[in-house]
């Protein structure tokens, strides 16, 4: 009998010896991964890299699903879903060829859609192509609309088949209005559709988060 528990006894010890050097070695790992966010200079994109490496978790709120809506307005409803903040930073991966968004909620108290939804204004780049893309809470009927921001020449947007997604031409076009929208601390949308005219956003970190997209679209 003593013997037993002395064998019992001496796994249980190695168990635990094993335990703590794996322990110890995951440890080590996110030690060092946190050393790599922290020398990422944007504040946004560094605070998103501690969130992936300690897992932060995030509530979810499940979005009403929509019968073929484009994955950018998946992607734009999803980052603001469950956030109280006015513009939300999104990677995937690290480095050029990877994927990062830039979300931000429209601060208006009314819009023209029910229940004062509010759209959002999202800048990406994804696949390694800058797109500017504006996700309506509901569709319109507006094939094209113009807008403009901070005094910036006027660009067109086209809408999806589906009348939810407004989006930019891709690369330089999409590049030259992100720009002129980190300009100013808030953004205005001027446009020649009632439902984008006047729509207010908090860019005062736009700037900042742009960096993201910078360096995985390469501009």
């Amino acid at each position: 009998m003593t013997r037993s528990l002395y064998t019992l006894s001496g796994a249980s010890s190695l168990l635990l010896m094993f335990s703590a050097s794996v322990w110890a070695q995951e440890s080590n790992e996110l030690v060092t991964q946190a050393e790599q966010c922290r020398v990422i200079s944007g504040r946004l994109e560094r605070l998103a890299c501690f969130d992936r490496v300690f897992q932060t978790p995030v509530d979810e709120v499940v979005i009403a699903p929509k019968q073929n809506v484009p994955p950018s307005w998946q992607r734009a409803m999803q980052a603001v879903a469950g956030s109280e903040a006015a513009m939300v930073l999104v990677t995937e991966g690290e480095g050029k060829g990877s994927n990062a968004w830039v979300a931000l909620r429209a601060l208006n108290r009314t819009t023209p859609f029910e229940h004062n939804a509010k759209p959002v204004l999202m800048v990406s780049c994804i696949d390694n192509l800058s797109r500017v893309e504006l996700a309506l809470p509901s569709s319109v009927e507006d094939a094209r609309i113009q807008i403009s921001v901070a005094n910036a020449q006027p660009e067109y947007l086209r809408s999806d088949d589906n009348g939810v997604l407004m989006s930019s031409a891709r690369g330089i076009p999409a590049i030259e209005m992100m720009k002129s929208m980190a300009r100013e601390p808030r953004l205005v949308l001027r446009s020649n559709s009632p439902f984008a005219d006047g729509l207010q956003f908090d860019a005062s970190e736009l700037n900042d988060a742009l960096s993201a997209l910078r360096e995985r679209c390469g501009w």
